[in-house]
């Protein structure tokens, strides 16, 4: 790979992941919730460890794993410096994945679950959980 083609990719500097969202840095915001996707084993033991965490491995939950990836979707919609509409825009891109939660939630779940996490983080909150039940 060439220099040239480095230059041109989208990179999140990492003095960005210094950036608060309420009481909680991006860093630490996306070391959590990689943290709770990936810490699912008694074998991924010392990478937990390695970020600090002492505890069991997380029970591996569907509803809470879309929660967190629409969570860290949202975040990184912020860190990329994209607003809410191009975030819908992007999003709009998926017309599979939108034919398919269409079908198993009665609506675009990942859409609706992203977008209101990007608000959610615009105003601080990161506590947040979004109802998936109801439609934006």
């Amino acid at each position: 790979m060439t220099w040239y083609i480095v230059e041109q990719l989208a990179m999140i500097h990492p003095d960005d992941f210094d950036r608060r969202f309420g009481d909680v840095t991006a860093r630490e915001l996306v070391r959590d919730h990689v943290l709770k996707l990936t810490y699912t084993a008694y074998d991924l033991t010392p990478f937990a460890r390695d970020l600090g965490y002492d505890g069991d491995p997380f029970i591996w939950d569907p509803a809470e794993r879309r929660q967190l990836r629409a969570r860290l979707d949202a975040l990184f919609f912020h860190l990329y410096g994209l607003s809410a509409a191009d975030a819908d825009y992007i999003l709009d891109q998926f017309p599979v994945l939108e034919k398919n939660e269409r079908k198993e939630f009665g609506h675009y779940l990942t859409k609706h679950l992203v977008l209101n996490y990007y608000r959610a983080l615009d105003a601080g909150d990161t506590a947040a959980v979004i109802d998936e039940h109801a439609p934006a």
